[in-house]
């Protein structure tokens, strides 16, 4: 999944919460029938797992079994793509606050 369709799913979430008078999917009236929330929450898991097999596959390629012992840990693309898939997998499009 490219940055540009994570952007453009962010943007469509978060103009359907301004739309709904909201800062969160949780406190919308229309959340359990949300086709734009669904759609939302499919390409962040997609893109979580994406990047997670990135990771694991440097990780292997590597002979690590954590980034931990890599000396490009803060420089890595792949490790910040990862950390950044899961920051926005676990705020759902929320910037900072989380939904678990």
């Amino acid at each position: 999944m490219s940055a540009n369709e994570i952007e453009s799913a962010l943007k469509e979430i978060k103009d359907c919460q301004a739309s709904h008078n909201t800062a969160s999917c949780m406190f919308c009236k229309s959340v359990a029938d949300c086709a734009k929330k669904n759609n939302f929450d499919q390409k962040m898991q997609n893109n979580l797992t994406q990047q997670l097999t990135a990771l694991q596959s440097c990780q292997e390629n590597k002979g690590f079994s954590s980034c931990l012992n890599c000396t490009e840990l803060l420089e890595c693309s792949v490790r910040n793509g990862y950390v950044a898939a899961v920051y926005l997998s676990m705020n759902k499009g929320n910037g900072g606050s989380f939904e678990f």
